[in-house]
């Protein structure tokens, strides 16, 4: 597999936000498959206390999502750091430096995940040039079709899964989105 879509719950919406669940899948555009999972709930107390934010407004948010989307903040976790740790270990045993990340948005999903590598001192297993951003692939490929759901809203897991068979599904269609 070549690509790996990431999607992550957080707590705010800039990069040294608390992150409540990390979601990845791997995909193949050529082949269309999806492959291997990785989804962890991330101790919220835990990167409280090393400095990361919480916003009222994505609180609010949070209180509007359904009760399946919130079940991570009853989920065990584990601390930011252990996490991290068994997600690189994850990344680089399916591919590496030589996968390309997917995130859904250039400010969001890559950037506040390197920005929680980079408060723990630890090193980011992607090289910055395999970085990709499904927003900009949804307007210019996708012509802005919606990614269907698959399964629970603003669960880290399923929404990468979604999206990962959105840019294969795209990627087939060319650039005509009504096509099926």
């Amino acid at each position: 597999m070549k690509d790996c879509m990431i999607d992550l719950e957080t707590l705010g919406t800039d990069p040294g936000c608390v992150v409540a669940s990390i979601g990845a899948v791997l995909f193949d555009l050529d082949s269309g498959k999806v492959g291997n999972t990785f989804h962890m709930v991330l101790d919220i107390d835990d990167q409280l206390k090393s400095g990361r934010t919480i916003t009222g407004d994505t609180l609010k948010w949070w209180f509007q999502q359904g009760e399946e989307a919130k079940r991570i903040f009853h989920e065990k976790a584990k601390p930011a750091k252990a996490v991290l740790t068994l997600f690189t270990q994850w990344f680089q045993s399916n591919g590496g430096s030589k996968t390309y990340v997917w995130g859904n948005g250039a400010s969001f999903d890559i950037p506040i995940l390197e920005n929680l590598y980079n408060s723990l001192g630890l090193i980011t297993p992607w090289k910055y040039n395999k970085i990709m951003d499904l927003r900009t692939f949804k307007r210019f490929v996708g012509k802005d079709a919606q990614v269907e759901n698959l399964g629970v809203a603003h669960n880290a897991l399923d929404d990468a899964k979604a999206q990962a068979y959105y840019v294969i599904k795209m990627s087939k269609q060319g650039s005509d989105p009504s096509e099926s």
